[in-house]
């Protein structure tokens, strides 16, 4: 417990200079005031704040306890790490606070009933003077004492008294199960710091170069213990003049605060392999580990302050799991390199199944991550971003006009700089304000809604606030006159053979595949809105089977689709949108047994054969209809064709029917290769 002397020299300015590095937390301070202001006394007297470890609610606390100070109301701080844990010694602890003569407390008042009336009356002549402020922190430390607590000093304290209760949790238990007790909280959740703040403060430390900004947030994730020890870090090899800076000992202090949590070593098992998924289930966690993870310990697991509930299942925070991924791959890479592999092996699998059912949005992005190098991770999976999209309509068509306007307004040269963790290697990719406009250089919003109001789609962030249009157009006979003759897509569709024409020639409302026109985004150095656009490409990659683009001319575009597995379309360029740059389209093309090729493809590197080849032979088996299963089995067991006719009651000519169609779909030539095939 602390009372500080607002007098003191240093502390008014340690307090000055603490004030002066608060950013982000405005709603938080505001509400604050204004409980502090009220007249009347608030239904709600106890504001319970809470967020991981290194979220800066200490932080918080100080800046509630400066706003107290100079409203001339008592803030009393109880740090829970140094408060004894038993009911006498910590009332005492509070009565010193409270600068109550302990010395003079006779024997019998040290008695725990008598001792508790005093706290109460003490505390009671301390808002005879105005209001009070008993501020808990670190409230997961108190342990056991936190029942008396409730039940025997903060029961009883009066509507002048504001509790506030700080640590990793929200309070449970009784707090939240009973309807009294409820009705008397009020929660503050803190998260971490939106890019805004992050900048605010870099800007008040120094460092003003939005590279180094840009670099910072994408470190941290606004994560505020990480970006003071980063921001120290950085300045301090400043003024040494050093070009390196020790960001591995700063991530390792923060992974040390958060696993403080986690003292049993087969917990700390689970959350490594819950640091290489990005959602995780007590199915998916046990496949990974490649063990049975138990009831008990998954509940335990999604208690720890550092793991968030979502509607897929649970995550880790992501400054955690990418700093004990990172530990992983220098401590035990080839454990770290197990676990990967069992990931990409789950998606490969779920993947599969779900694109038969046209429902693999889910399964592709996460297989995506898992096989895609660290350029697609670092731009379209850094943090989770909330956003959505919507279809152009009467509703939202002055929004999407005055989004195209105020790019044109605002249009800037963006960099965009990527760095290799494990070259340490550093590629700028520089996109120009005209180049920045490509995106729309060719977007009449009429045209492409009355071709299809589904094209055209507006991408909304968690404020709402229109911040990206795309425009994709779906391939089929009501299109391809479109296709043909526009921009963009005419070099490709007119160089097509006759044949294949046809086959994308599909009526409404099926489709044959998508032609990606736009993915623009307001502004391209924005992680959330890349983010935003690059998944919508990749929902459609996977689940159309058939995909062409036709990118600016900028090498990080073609180095995104290129690191997604899309080819170049050979011999095919076009010069729309600067009148001189040839400029190559790109397709991929997973129809059918394509995709299997198309997933063997992207996994080689991995070198996970076994788990593959098996999935394959089981996938290959399951597409044959049961009479060709039948017909199958009796070829592996060395029967002529004839023997199969009169044992299946079948033509001669039909059972040479179905061998076609078995050696077709298992793609082998004849009966030897199957046998070898079917017996690996």
């Amino acid at each position: 417990m602390s009372t500080v002397d607002p007098h003191s020299r240093l502390a008014s300015e340690i307090d000055h200079l603490e004030q002066h590095f608060l950013v982000g937390r405005e709603k938080e301070v505001l509400f604050f005031l204004e409980r502090l202001k009220a007249e009347q006394p608030s239904e709600a007297r106890i504001v319970n704040i809470y967020g991981t470890g290194g979220v800066g609610k200490s932080f918080l606390l100080g800046e509630f306890r400066r706003l107290a100070v100079h409203a001339h109301i008592s803030f009393l701080l109880v740090d829970c790490r140094v408060t004894p844990r038993n009911p006498p010694e910590f009332c005492l602890h509070l009565l010193r606070a409270l600068r109550y003569p302990v010395h003079r407390l006779g024997k019998k008042q040290m008695q725990i009933g008598i001792l508790t009336e005093i706290c109460l009356e003490a505390l009671q002549k301390t808002t005879a003077q105005g209001k009070v402020v008993l501020a808990f922190d670190t409230f997961e430390e108190i342990g056991e004492l936190e029942h008396w607590l409730r039940d025997e000093i903060l029961a009883y304290l009066n509507s002048d008294i504001l509790v506030i209760i700080s640590g990793r949790f929200p309070l449970q238990g009784t707090w939240r199960s009973s309807p009294a007790w409820r009705q008397f909280i009020h929660r503050l959740p803190l998260a971490e710091l939106e890019y805004d703040a992050v900048k605010q403060y870099l800007l008040r430390s120094g460092i003003e170069r939005q590279e180094m900004i840009h670099h910072i947030w994408s470190q941290t994730k606004g994560h505020p213990l990480t970006l003071s020890l980063l921001v120290s870090t950085t300045l301090k090899q400043a003024l040494q003049k050093s070009a390196k800076t020790d960001e591995g000992e700063v991530f390792a202090q923060v992974v040390n605060t958060w696993l403080k949590e986690v003292p049993d070593p087969d917990m700390r098992e689970l959350v490594e392999g819950a640091a290489v998924l990005r959602h995780f289930n007590q199915e998916l966690l046990s496949f990974v580990l490649e063990k049975q993870v138990t009831t008990d310990q998954f509940l335990k697991l999604t208690r720890y302050s550092f793991v968030q509930r979502v509607d897929r299942g649970w995550l880790l925070h992501d400054l955690l799991r990418d700093a004990i991924g990172n530990e992983m791959q220098m401590r035990a890479p080839e454990y770290f390199d197990r676990l990967w592999k069992r990931c990409i092996l789950h998606y490969y699998r779920m993947i599969k199944q779900s694109v038969k059912e046209k429902s693999a949005f889910r399964e592709s992005t996460e297989w995506v991550y898992y096989i895609a190098n660290q350029l697609i991770r670092s731009l379209f999976y850094p943090k989770f971003f909330l956003y959505s999209s919507e279809p152009l309509n009467a509703m939202n068509w002055v929004e999407a006009e005055q989004y195209m306007h105020n790019r044109l307004l605002t249009a800037k040269e963006t960099r965009i700089v990527h760095t290799n963790r494990d070259t340490n290697e550093s590629i700028e990719y520089v996109i120009t304000v005209e180049e920045n406009l490509y995106g729309l250089k060719h977007i009449d919003l009429q045209e492409l809604y009355d071709l299809d109001p589904s094209i055209v789609k507006l991408i909304r962030n968690d404020q709402g606030a229109v911040c990206g249009l795309t425009a994709i157009i779906p391939i089929q006979a009501h299109t391809l006159d479109y296709l043909l003759t526009k921009p963009l897509s005419s070099a490709y569709f007119s160089h097509l053979p006759e044949a294949k024409m046809k086959e994308l020639r599909v009526p409404k409302p099926s489709v044959a595949g998508y032609f990606v026109k736009t993915l623009d985004v307001y502004d391209f150095g924005d992680i959330s809105m890349m983010q935003a656009s690059g998944l919508a490409f990749i929902n459609h990659m996977m689940l159309a089977g058939y995909v062409v683009a036709a990118p600016p001319p900028l090498p990080l575009s073609h180095a995104i689709l290129q690191s997604l597995g899309c080819e170049k379309v050979k011999d095919v360029v076009h010069y729309d949108y600067d009148g001189r740059t040839p400029t190559p389209l790109f397709f991929i093309d997973t129809r059918g047994n394509k995709l299997h090729d198309y997933l063997n493809r992207m996994v080689d590197s991995f070198g996970i054969v076994d788990g593959l080849e098996e999935d394959d032979a089981n996938d290959a088996l399951n597409r044959l209809t049961k009479r060709e299963k039948n017909v199958a089995e009796l070829v592996m067991q060395g029967c002529s064709n004839l023997e199969i006719a009169k044992n299946l009651y079948l033509s001669e000519t039909t059972v040479k029917k179905h061998i076609t169609h078995i050696y077709r779909k298992l793609d082998v030539k004849n009966r030897m290769q199957l046998i070898n095939k079917q017996t690996k």
